[in-house]
């Protein structure tokens, strides 16, 4: 089966393809906007792509410039044949500001890419004018039995392909991600229905999921992200936590927001781990405040 990563229609006319770091990426960019607002650059996390800000992107779009890209090794971006680590990610990031020509954004991530995001800022800060980290990035936080098996080379590959065998399963596999997955408008649980199904039959994407997990995982064995180098930000920060994140718990975000400086913490109450999805009102209310 060959994965098929449909554009959904109100963002096809935003759709673009751009060579930054070397790598072919797909991405959305609503274009230079008419009005003096600031560029917005969502980052999607592990095994997403930039449609989980589908419902953010249009709402910030009046607001300034947004681009949201897949990352290399997701969705619709060239997927090369390397490791795939925070350091390259941040560093396409980077190359992909510097090709559009967007001197700083505000630097949204979600999940692993809000690791991204604080990779970007400690790297280039200069291209950092905000961050807002949204569930992540993980810190001191322990791997459950299924992701240490992911941390096996073969064993968790077998776990993924197994999902191949249900697409009510490979569903299901979603639901930790939200505080209540059924609560979400039918529309979207049948857009989510689908991409999962094409993640799961994707086996270039699911090679770049593994190297980034076990990358990450080596990363946070050794104590990424570091209190003493956080705490040397001076970047504005704002950390966004859904109350009700199974994957990340919000105390989380509360050890983040006191390890870098004048950042503030909100939680969303009755939110999971994708408030993009979820409260994208509530989210962008507070990316504009």
């Amino acid at each position: 089966m060959k994965p098929k990563f449909t554009v959904p229609d109100h963002l096809k006319p935003y759709q673009r393809k751009v060579a930054a770091n070397g790598v072919g990426l797909h991405l959305y960019d609503s274009g230079v906007a008419s009005s003096q607002g600031p560029t917005f650059l969502l980052i999607h996390g592990l095994g997403d792509e930039a449609d989980s800000w589908q419902k953010v992107f249009p709402l910030l779009a009046g607001q300034g410039r947004v681009v949201a890209l897949d990352l290399p090794g997701f969705g619709r971006s060239d997927h090369p044949k390397r490791a795939y680590t925070l350091n390259f990610f941040a560093d396409t990031v980077a190359a992909l500001l510097e090709h559009l020509k967007i001197p700083q954004a505000v630097l949204v991530g979600n999940s692993m890419g809000a690791a991204v995001a604080l990779r970007v800022a400690m790297r280039r800060p200069d291209l950092a004018a905000r961050l807002v980290l949204v569930d992540g990035p993980p810190v001191r936080s322990k791997l459950g039995k299924v992701q240490m098996m992911f941390l096996i080379p073969g064993q968790g590959e077998k776990i993924y392909n197994s999902f191949r065998a249900s697409q009510d399963a490979a569903y299901e596999s979603l639901r930790p991600y939200y505080g209540n997955l059924d609560a979400l408008p039918p529309e979207d649980r049948q857009f989510l229905r689908e991409r999962v199904w094409d993640r799961v039959w994707s086996d270039d994407q699911r090679r770049a999921y593994f190297s980034t997990f076990r990358w990450m995982a080596l990363e946070g064995l050794l104590g990424h992200p570091r209190p003493a180098r956080l705490g040397q930000l001076t970047t504005p920060t704002l950390i966004v936590w859904g109350e009700r994140d199974f994957v990340i718990p919000v105390e989380a975000g509360r050890t983040l927001a006191s390890w870098i400086p004048g950042a503030k913490l909100h939680i969303i109450p009755g939110c999971g781990h994708l408030p993009q999805q979820e409260k994208p009102l509530e989210l962008v209310r507070l990316i504009l405040q």
